[in-house]
């Protein structure tokens, strides 16, 4: 494992080095799970920022929301690329670094030396992990792709419309968040592997690819079979009526999943006067074919009572229920604040942020909280100091 500076926060990937030269959500997503997680990240930005930095208001120029969110636990430095200055500088920080992550297009890579036979000549013990939206050795490598034009081609548009017969995107940047992950996952296979082998590789993650999987688990269904037996879509989540119904002061989740729960619910909401009445829609399957029969029973119960009642009556017998929170609850919900998961901090540029970490616990490698996201090339002085430090390889530099 390559030598880390004195700024390493704790957690199980302390000692890992990342090099995050990337773009938007995707990648820079992956990088701030992989420091949230304790390894060295940096993220190189081009001289006039990422384009997150320009999206949504700001204090200070460039300081975003999102910019906040994904720059959390990196350093960061400006690196002009299409220079011979700024192409040596990152060939400095690939020496430096463990693992190298990229969303530039197959065909921009090798001017940056951002390929895999570029980072290879330099550290053949490098994890390169490069994420696009088609296979970067397919005839669709240099597609652009962005998370409308993922989810269009993968088929999230599709569920939507086998939903409510319109397709949609998803109000949220779902493939890019879901990519993001996968490069996370697929980085600590290839890291495994080199701690076993000493080899370095490169991972090529497709987001449509990705995203067809994701969706295919459990939509494809009853069409998995050649001849199909029956239409594809998981017909409990497809469902209209399948969605939250309001309460007396608020909107409510109620979920009697199990023919236990469904049982016990019935007799809850005054529908069958004991258990072992006979029971309507006796069976999941029962309840997925007639979900708005079900769903009407659950708006009926939750329509006279408060969240407060629902919640209790309906823990008592095991029945889930949850309050829907807006995202803004849930800066104050008692659980996640007493956890540390969303906390308000004093930022040293932009004041009080409210900040948030997925929080997942390890009993011999805890997390700590990491350093704060900073403006472009505010760290430069300290990657440079990290950069000296080193001693590997500076033949390539």
């Amino acid at each position: 494992m390559k030598s880390q500076s004195e700024t390493q926060q704790s957690g199980p990937l302390a000692g890992v080095t990342v090099l995050e030269v990337s773009s938007v959500v995707m990648a820079p997503m992956a990088g701030r799970i992989m420091a949230k997680l304790g390894a060295q990240v940096i993220r190189v930005e081009p001289p006039q920022g990422d384009v997150i930095r320009r999206t949504g208001a700001a204090r200070h120029e460039s300081m975003t929301g999102a910019a906040l969110a994904l720059g959390d636990g990196k350093l960061n430095i400006a690196v002009n690329l299409r220079t011979e200055a700024g192409r040596a500088e990152l060939r400095r920080l690939i020496v430096r670094s463990d693992v190298v992550i990229t969303n530039h297009l197959p065909k921009r890579r090798p001017g940056f030396g951002l390929d895999w036979e570029s980072v290879r000549e330099i550290d053949d013990t490098t994890i390169l992990c490069t994420a696009q939206g088609y296979s970067s050795l397919s005839e669709l490598a240099d597609v652009p792709a962005y998370d409308d034009t993922v989810q269009a081609a993968a088929g999230t548009c599709d569920i939507y419309a086998k939903s409510d017969g319109v397709p949609r995107y998803a109000p949220y940047v779902m493939a890019d968040k879901i990519c993001g992950l996968t490069i996370v996952y697929s980085i600590l296979a290839a890291l495994h592997h080199r701690d076993r082998t000493g080899q370095g590789q490169w991972v090529d993650v497709p987001m449509v690819d990705v995203m067809a999987d994701f969706n295919l688990i459990e939509q494809l269904n009853d069409y998995t079979f050649e001849p199909a037996l029956g239409a594809a879509g998981w017909h409990r989540t497809l469902a209209p009526a399948r969605k939250p119904h309001p309460a007396q002061n608020g909107w409510i989740c109620i979920l009697p999943y199990t023919d236990q729960n469904w049982r016990d619910f019935l007799h809850l909401a005054g529908v069958a006067a004991t258990t072992d009445q006979t029971v309507p829609f006796p069976t999941n399957r029962d309840r997925n074919i007639h979900t708005e029969a079900v769903q009407g029973i659950i708006a009926d119960y939750a329509a006279t009572k408060s969240i407060e009642e629902i919640v209790r009556e309906c823990t008592t017998i095991g029945i889930p229920a949850q309050p829907v929170h807006t995202i803004e609850s849930l800066m104050t919900d008692p659980y996640l604040r007493s956890r540390d998961t969303v906390e308000l901090i004093d930022h040293p540029s932009e004041g009080k942020v409210w900040r948030s970490t997925p929080n997942i616990g390890f009993s011999a490698t805890p997390l700590a909280p990491v350093r704060y996201a900073g403006k472009v090339d505010q760290d430069r002085d300290e990657i440079i100091e990290i950069l000296n430090e080193s001693t590997v390889k500076e033949s390539y530099v």
